[in-house]
């Protein structure tokens, strides 16, 4: 914009300190307001010529902050059991067994026989 102005003002100046000696009043007061204007509108497309071309507009979406939710306390479940199941288990009958029987061996009497080595023992009697 900057540009343009003073491209306007050094046209404008330009033109009007050549026109100034030449100007009669009455004479051609409405041909030099013409070339007055015909010349700010030239500066003005001359100055909009040479002008850069405006930077290229971008628009991106504004970036998205994900907050996590906060962590949540949550107790630890209640477990609720009954009491514990008793199993009773009838009890065995009894088994009725006979006594086992022995029979005990009489008594065997008999001598065994003895050497004396030639000598009799007197104290065997």
């Amino acid at each position: 914009m900057k540009t343009v102005a003073i491209a306007t003002l050094t046209a404008l100046t330009l033109t009007s300190a050549s026109l100034i000696p030449s100007a009669r009043a009455g004479d051609r007061e409405w041909s030099l307001a013409g070339k007055v204007l015909t010349g700010v509108f030239a500066a003005g497309v001359i100055a909009h010529a040479v002008a850069p071309p405006p930077p290229p507009v971008v628009y991106q979406a504004p970036p998205v902050y994900v907050v996590p939710p906060p962590p949540v306390y949550v107790p630890a479940p209640v477990v609720v059991a009954g009491p514990p199941v008793a199993y009773y288990y009838p009890a065995p009958s009894p088994v009725y067994v006979q006594a086992p029987v022995y029979i005990i061996p009489g008594p065997v009497y008999g001598h065994r026989p003895v050497h004396h080595h030639g000598f009799r023992a007197t104290f065997c009697r």
